[in-house]
């Protein structure tokens, strides 16, 4: 796949989230992506290795949910916000809200992405560790303050 808008620039310099913008522009409206499929289009692209796209996913994954370009259209899909005018995105919302009541909900086959389970692997412990080093800082500031206090206790 060849994107006419990144030509005579070098892929290394070029972000996923540039490219996920260019991949989705390309296929058009009717043509939204499953996250782990926009993925591997970015990795074939960028020639990039299993691993250094691992690394960069979580920060993909966040880009993806703050840049305002893009909209998650349910079931992990993504399309472009500018395909969709505002009411539409709200009645597409309130259309899948009234099948889900009616409907019982319907199996269906997950699609695995190795790169995924291993983001929230990584995104978990990420977490875990802030929490620790938090209350690591916590208890340091605590100590902190009561060192702060105990030098007039020995000046008497």
């Amino acid at each position: 796949m060849e994107l006419e808008v990144f030509a005579g620039q070098e892929k290394s310099e070029l972000s996923m989230i540039e490219v996920a913008r260019a991949i989705l522009e390309l296929r058009g409206r009717d043509h939204e992506m499953y996250f782990s499929d926009l993925v591997n289009e970015i990795q074939n692209y960028l020639e990039k290795s299993n691993s250094e796209i691992r690394e960069a996913l979580p920060l993909f994954y966040t880009e993806l949910n703050v840049d305002g370009s893009f909209i998650p259209l349910g079931d992990n899909k993504w399309g472009l916000r500018s395909w969709y005018a505002i009411d539409e995105v709200d009645e597409e919302i309130i259309a899948l809200e009234e099948t889900d009541e009616d409907e019982t909900p319907k199996k269906r086959k997950k699609k695995t992405c190795q790169c995924l389970s291993w983001m929230e692997t990584k995104m978990r412990s990420t977490t875990t560790m802030t929490i620790q080093k938090t209350k690591k800082f916590t208890k340091q500031i605590q100590l902190f303050h009561m060192m702060k206090k105990n030098p007039d206790d020995e000046k008497e």
